[in-house]
């Protein structure tokens, strides 16, 4: 059904967002701004990495979520 359809839509641009977001790349395939020198220092201290691409724990990109499908309609929202 179209549902079904708009379903895979949904998991596959949050598939795509995810996947972007890991590279640290934005929508128009841009890099992220840079860290601030200090946090940047902190993430690195604390992660291992100090690179841009919006991680920390992985909560909350792990959070995303399909949460509402119609059949010409799909939204990505934060579980949580």
């Amino acid at each position: 059904t179209s549902r079904e359809v708009m379903r895979e839509v949904g998991l596959l641009a949050r598939e795509r967002i995810y996947k972007r977001t890991v590279a640290g790349t934005d929508m128009h395939g841009d890099a992220f701004a840079p860290y601030s020198q200090s946090y940047q220092q902190a993430k690195s201290e604390t992660v291992g990495s100090g690179r841009v691409n919006l991680q920390l724990s992985g909560a909350m990109l792990n959070a995303m979520t399909v949460q509402n499908v119609t059949e010409d309609s799909v939204e990505i929202g934060f579980a949580g």
